[in-house]
This record gives C-alpha cells, sequence and structure tokens, in this order.
C-alpha cells in the first residue's frame, strides 16, 4: 500500500490583498482606456489574499530573463528547503532514508535542477534518484504526485516530493492583455512538500493521465524575450464542463465521494459545482483560492491540506487540469486511524 504524509507548505513573507492588487494595476495600467472594462476580473477572481516573493513595487519595473529568473532560484530554493525541513522532522527521516526526490515546477528554470540543490543542503546519499519535472502546470500537483507514486512503487524507498510555483515572476507590468490582466487577478506564489511511503492518513488508491488530443491551444507559456507570457484560452471553463466528468467517472465509486480540486479561478470553480453537484467539498478549494490565489500546481496540495486538517475522511477525488491540455485524477482514502 502507498501512502502520503508529512504535507507542509512555506509561503513568502510579502502578504497582499485583493485591493493592494487593484491598485497596483491600476497605476500599471491606467493611461490604457479599455483598462476600466477589466476591473471586474479582479473583483470576481475569487481572490481575497495571497502571496508574493517580491514587494509589489518590485513589480512594477520590466525585468528580462535573467534578472526574473535568478529571483525564481533563490525564492524557489529558499521556499521548497522551509518545506522539506518540516516534512523530514515530522515524518522522522533522516536525509539518507529518502530514496528520491521529485521536484514539479513550471514557474521557472534551473539547469541543475532544484533537486540538485536540496541535494546539497540536506546531505541525500549520493545514489539517491532524482526526477525534476516541468512544464504540467497547474496539473503537476496531481501528475507530479502519479509520478511520485509510480516511482515509490518500483524502489520501495520513501519519495519525497516538492512543488513550487513563483506565478507572480512572470507579470510583464509593459504588456496590456486580457491574459496579463487576468493573471495579475489570480496568481501567487508558494511551495508545499510530503512523503510518499508505506504509512500515513492518506492512502493512494488509483489515478488516471489524460490528455486531449490537439488541445494544446488552450494552456501554456509563450517566450518572449522578456520571459514567460501566459496563454490561456477563454474556452477552458466550457471545455472542462464538457470533457472532465467522463474522464473522473471510473475513478467515482459512490455519491459520497469527496473532490479535491485545483483551484483554478472562480469560472473553474463554478464549471466544477456543475459537474460535482455543487459536492459541499468544492467549498475547500474555494476556500484555498480566496486564501492564496492561483499557486499552479501548489494549490490542489494546500487544498488537501485543509481537507487533511478538519480531518474529513473517506474517499475523495484530487484533480487538476493543465497545458497539454491534461487532467491528473488521483483517488485516495482518508482515514486517521493509521
Amino acid at each position: 500500500m502507498t501512502f502520503l504524509s508529512s504535507l507542509f507548505s512555506a509561503f513568502p513573507t510579502n502578504k497582499v490583498d485583493q485591493e493592494d492588487i487593484i491598485k497596483f494595476s491600476k497605476k500599471i495600467f491606467s493611461l490604457n482606456q479599455n483598462f476600466k472594462k477589466m476591473l471586474n476580473v479582479y473583483k470576481n477572481s475569487g481572490v481575497k489574499t495571497r502571496f508574493l516573493v517580491e514587494e509589489l513595487e518590485w513589480y512594477k519595473s520590466k525585468h528580462f530573463w535573467k534578472e526574473s529568473n535568478l529571483a525564481f532560484k533563490k525564492h524557489a530554493i529558499n521556499l521548497i528547503q522551509i518545506c522539506v525541513e518540516k516534512t523530514l522532522k515530522h515524518s522522522k527521516k533522516r536525509p539518507d532514508q529518502i530514496g528520491a526526490i521529485v521536484v514539479i515546477n513550471t514557474t521557472g528554470i534551473s539547469t541543475p535542477s532544484l533537486d540538485v540543490e536540496l541535494f546539497n543542503v540536506f546531505n541525500f546519499k549520493n545514489t539517491i534518484k532524482r526526477l525534476p519535472l516541468f512544464g504540467y502546470g497547474c496539473a503537476g500537483g496531481v501528475l507530479g504526485m502519479n509520478r511520485a507514486v509510480e516511482l515509490y512503487e518500483h524502489i520501495k524507498e520513501p519519495v519525497l516530493v516538492c512543488n513550487v510555483e513563483l506565478c507572480s515572476l512572470t507579470f510583464r507590468p509593459h504588456i496590456f492583455s486580457k491574459e496579463n490582466i487576468v493573471s495579475t487577478a489570480l496568481f501567487g506564489d508558494g511551495a508545499c512538500s510530503y512523503l510518499i511511503d508505506k504509512t500515513g492518513d492518506c492512502k493512494i488508491e488509483d489515478s488516471i493521465d489524460y490528455t486531449w488530443k490537439n488541445s494544446t491551444e488552450l494552456m501554456g507559456w509563450g517566450v518572449e524575450d522578456d520571459g514567460f507570457s501566459v496563454i490561456f484560452d477563454k474556452s477552458i471553463p466550457d471545455f472542462i464542463n464538457k470533457n472532465l466528468y467522463n474522464i473522473v467517472k471510473p475513478l467515482i465509486k459512490n455519491k459520497n465521494t469527496g473532490y479535491i480540486l485545483h483551484p483554478g479561478g472562480m469560472k473553474i470553480i463554478n464549471a466544477y459545482k456543475k459537474i460535482f453537484n455543487n459536492h459541499e467539498s468544492i467549498n475547500i478549494s474555494q476556500e484555498a483560492l480566496s486564501e492564496f490565489g492561483n499557486v499552479s500546481s501548489t494549490s490542489v496540495l494546500l487544498v488537501l491540506a485543509k481537507i487533511l486538517e478538519r480531518k474529513m475522511s473517506g474517499q475523495f477525488l484530487l484533480s487538476g487540469l493543465g497545458p497539454g491540455f491534461s487532467a491528473g485524477v488521483t483517488k485516495v482514502s482518508l482515514d486517521y486511524a493509521n
């Protein structure tokens, strides 16, 4: 049997309210005549607060690849180090007992990859297996978990999993576009880590990876001289409404199944509510969105953490959607008697 345990998160020290973001955006975009029409994007986003790795003043200026990616590496290493310290302490595992490290992110690049930085900080054994994963986007919380489970079931040693996303560093203040406005209204920064091992409160029971053909235009990154530019199509909520249920249906065994869903935004959450009959567990995804914003691959793990904190038991489906267009689905059973 395979379990998830010792799930912890870490956030930057800069916590901002949505009203602060609106004021900031007005200063950046006020000269554009169409900006006033976009204000409802902020007000209807479902986000009240979030965490950013830099002070708001930093985001007013244009930053090129070198500067923004150096910031990514510095802050990402710091956040995942904080998480991993908590995970190892809680699990009572020594670094030399960890068989593999999986690090998932889509908002920055590093070669050597971030798992090597962890290797040096924590003095993991030289024979540790490393699996850096880039490009899953918002689906990475679930798809990364699925890869970690497969790795654990092969090596039968504890697998340390880290998700870190610094979405704010991709903001481009000189570009006025609907996509840039939406990302400013939604995205935040943060990290999580956990273990996949033989004990825990969260039993991994089954999973599905699914990629739709000819759907690459729905979501992703454009690569520009000054960094990434976000791509997401307005048809995504409708696409989810039409297609997601048939993918997850094989894992829904009874009407009491709960849902731990990536909170991609209020339109996405409303689509979830329609698909899953307004199940009460979806409100926790909405809580996470309100508190943290959309933290890409990290977000679904923040929802899971809230479920675990409340000791909600029974069967749940974790799901995240990301570039591809792809879905990751994992069925878990929560039981606190272990």
